[in-house]
């Protein structure tokens, strides 16, 4: 009769262990589904790579998407593609290949989103760690489940070749947003 009782609290130990297993895993699974996502530690390390390789004077093809601001609730995303070359570090030029992007205000031209190397890994790290920081603030986000950033890299000259801020809503959600794919091409070195 003790051997039964004592098999019967060894079993019902077991299943209590069980059932805390399955529950901490599947809670861990609901965790990886919500959050913030940026591989910082390969960023910094690329970045810096770029950095340490002084290159100033280089010509790149960087295309994405433009708000069209309209003042309603939706925002119209126009594509654009354009040739920068950049000089002792900073834009020289630009010249858009196919439609070009102008002011709803005045009509002039608009200056590319990311104008350097250096300038996109500076945006993509500050839209970064706003979202880090509004994440720590809203553990409970509501809507927006999460949100991650796709960055692919050149692995010889350390430039971000294609980025993509992505968030996860729940269903049901109305959202408008500028978040859009950035891809960077035909990177050439200048003398």
């Amino acid at each position: 009769m003790k051997t039964l009782k004592t098999l019967r609290f060894v079993v019902s130990r077991l299943l209590i262990a069980v059932v805390l297993f399955i529950t901490a895993c599947d809670k861990n699974d609901k965790d990886k589904e919500k959050g913030f996502y940026f591989d910082e530690k390969t960023f910094t390390s690329e970045w810096n790579a770029w950095e340490a390789q002084k290159i100033e004077n280089y010509s790149f093809t960087l295309e994405g998407k433009l708000p069209y601001w309209n003042y309603t609730r939706d925002i119209p995303m126009y594509g654009y593609k354009v040739n920068i070359v950049v000089r002792n570090g900073v834009m020289e030029s630009f010249e858009y290949i196919g439609d070009v992007p102008h002011s709803d205000v005045d009509g002039s031209i608009l200056e590319p989103e990311f104008t350097t190397i250096s300038g996109i890994y500076q945006g993509i790290y500050n839209g970064a760690q706003y979202q880090k920081e509004w994440w720590s603030e809203n553990t409970d986000s509501g809507a927006l489940l999460s949100t991650s950033y796709n960055i692919k890299y050149d692995a010889n000259l350390h430039i971000i070749t294609y980025f993509e801020p992505t968030s996860q809503w729940a269903p049901n959600s109305i959202v408008d947003t500028t978040a859009h794919a950035v891809k960077i091409s035909n990177f050439t070195v200048l003398n």
